[in-house]
């Protein structure tokens, strides 16, 4: 389990790493010897659970940040897998879409284009209609 650190500690390591947190270090030593250096404290003991604690405190953001380090390094790994599958989707959907739009011309094209040839073949497919309905009633009969 951990130590229990008074609060005096507490607040003293963490004006201290807020206010100079980029010269502080994962060394016991160097970190006394900045405590030392940036405050007024006396009292050896008090001057050592600073720095302990500083050390404590860049001992933790270092291993956050190896383990964020590597966390980001499994999502890279795993994300090419992913761009060859969502790579593979769109020709999926490119084929599918080849497929519906040879489609949709005929689909399309006969909404779009009968009404054009209507207009331009109206009397002629009337009497070809009325031919095809005679020549359809003629074989029913």
């Amino acid at each position: 389990m951990g130590k229990v650190r008074i609060g005096k500690v507490k607040s003293i390591s963490n004006e201290l790493v807020l206010k100079f947190g980029g010269v502080f270090t994962t060394n016991f030593e160097e970190n006394k010897k900045l405590v030392q250096q940036y405050t007024d404290i006396t009292s050896k003991r008090l001057k050592n659970r600073v720095a302990g604690y500083i050390t404590r405190l860049k001992v933790n953001e270092k291993k956050r940040e190896e383990a964020e380090a590597a966390e980001a390094e499994k999502v890279a790994e795993s994300e090419p897998k992913q761009t060859l599958d969502i790579e593979g989707e769109p020709k999926a959907l490119e084929e599918t879409a080849e497929g519906p739009e040879s489609q949709e011309p005929e689909a399309g094209g006969g909404s779009g284009e009968p009404t054009d040839k209507t207009t331009t073949e109206a009397a002629p497919a009337e009497g070809e209609n009325a031919e095809t309905s005679t020549d359809v009633k003629g074989a029913a009969q």
